[in-house]
């Protein structure tokens, strides 16, 4: 699966209804599986903004308790995912740089990387075309102003 899928893909609906489902029965028992947090959390981070928040709460809980490695690793990659979808690339950054840190070989966060990279120079980029956008509108109209002043 290509990165920008891995980042960019949308859960069902009908899928996030099941997984929320299933990790509520589990909470009415007790403490749910970290199987059926870690699913639910997968698809709410893959759903709209609003439940993506939810969805990295569960991820960051999951990943207090948590001890064994490779389910950590899970975690904090799932986390840099759901950071870049929600466009906050410098905590995206932070996560997957504690992935490459532990395993410099680990060829999905280094592709998650320069994806986040990407994604950062592009909205600089958009973010400085706005701004110049914007300060050459300001500019015509005071420079229409003054031209208008000096005809009265």
């Amino acid at each position: 699966m290509d990165i920008d899928e891995i980042v960019d893909g949308k859960v069902d609906p009908e899928d996030l209804k099941k997984y929320r489902q299933a990790y509520e029965a589990q909470v009415q028992r007790g403490e749910p599986s970290a199987v059926a947090a870690f699913t639910y959390a997968h698809g709410l981070i893959h759903g709209h903004d609003r439940n993506a928040r939810m969805g990295i709460s569960l991820l960051e809980e999951l990943l207090r308790k948590e001890e064994e490695d490779i389910a950590r690793r899970d975690y904090v990659y799932y986390l840099a995912v759901a950071h870049t979808r929600m466009k906050e690339f410098d905590r995206a950054m932070q996560y997957v740089d504690i992935l490459l840190q532990a395993e410099s070989h680990n060829r999905q966060a280094a592709d998650l990387k320069a994806l986040i990279e990407k994604r950062m120079r592009n909205n600089g980029l958009l973010g400085a075309a706005i701004l110049g956008g914007g300060i050459a509108v300001i500019g015509g109209l005071v420079i229409a102003g003054i031209a208008a002043a000096a005809r009265k």
